[in-house]
């Protein structure tokens, strides 16, 4: 006959029954799967045309106060910038481009970066927005754009501004 203390004692815990509780618990606080495969972007417009970076190699962004520009350097480098005591290369997004519209009055932004060896940054007219971007709805770049302008691109995407060039990083850096 059993004691009352083994009456008392508690059933061991059913290893199916955790699981099945977390995994409740986790639907419940999972983001919806759309949300989950969305990856954010930082837009940001030369003229009136709007492009973005992966949010993940966004390391600040600042207002272009001073840049030294460096003589004998191919357009594509703006010149240097002394962002928080650090040196960082700024390159003209528009030159890289091609955007031949009329850079503002105002300085800019300096959009810098991370995941290179060297400090690097994109001026840029003025920012627009983080989008969450669908991968899914990323569509190719437009055939009228030119090939040398197409490559850096990874594609586009519909945002309320209009068609939102998404670039390729790792080839604008490589000009």
């Amino acid at each position: 006959m059993p004691s009352d203390d083994a009456a008392r004692a508690p059933s061991a815990p059913d290893p199916d029954a955790i699981l099945e509780a977390l995994e409740r618990r986790l639907e419940q606080t999972a983001p919806p799967e759309a949300e989950r495969e969305r990856v954010p972007y930082l837009g940001f417009y030369l003229g009136t045309e709007v492009y973005g970076l992966p949010l993940q190699q966004l390391r600040e962004v600042a207002r272009l106060v001073r840049l030294r520009r460096i003589p004998g350097t191919p357009p594509a480098i703006a010149g240097l910038v002394n962002l928080r005591g650090k040196i960082v290369c700024a390159l003209d997004a528009r030159a890289i481009l091609g955007v031949s519209a009329p850079a503002p009055a105002a300085a800019g932004f300096l959009v810098a970066l991370r995941g290179f060896p060297d400090p690097l940054g994109l001026v840029v007219d003025s920012i627009a927005d983080v989008y969450s971007i669908d991968p899914a709805q990323i569509e190719p770049p437009p055939v009228t754009w030119p090939a040398k302008r197409a490559a850096f691109f990874v594609g586009t995407a519909r945002v309320a501004e209009g068609l939102m060039g998404l670039l390729d990083l790792d080839r604008v850096v490589v000009i």
